[in-house]
């Protein structure tokens, strides 16, 4: 079974994104911001990161340096999760430059599931 770690401030997205990760034989914990969520990497080993792009306090790009920092084994097993709105500020660059699967909000269920068969496949 792997251990996922959701990094998402929307509560009630990231309670269906745990569901989902239930049937794909996954245990998934739930942190509603990255200063949380490098708290519970700290204190636990994780096999993947589900993370959105815009949160408060801190926001998916500096999380995701943080991470290659601090837990170096997981740069490669992150999926990023965004509005267009993220699209549109600037982000693309950052985004495309780390070559890490990213899921547009609204997805579907399929497309997460998509985008996690291509996260274990790395």
């Amino acid at each position: 079974m792997r251990r996922v770690l959701i990094v998402e401030d929307d509560e009630p997205l990231a309670d269906v994104i745990a569901e989902v990760l239930t049937f794909e034989n996954c245990d998934a914990d739930f942190a509603p911001n990255a200063l949380e969520a490098l708290q519970r990497l700290d204190a636990g080993d994780y096999d993947a990161i589900l993370c959105d792009v815009l949160m408060p306090r801190m926001s998916g790009e500096e999380f995701f340096r943080l991470v290659c920092q601090r837990h170096p084994h997981l740069r490669d097993r992150m999926l990023f999760m965004t509005g267009t709105t993220t699209i549109r500020s600037g982000l693309t660059d950052f985004l495309v430059g780390t070559g890490l699967p990213l899921l547009e909000k609204p997805f579907t269920v399929e497309q997460l599931r998509a985008a996690l068969r291509e996260l274990w496949s790395r």
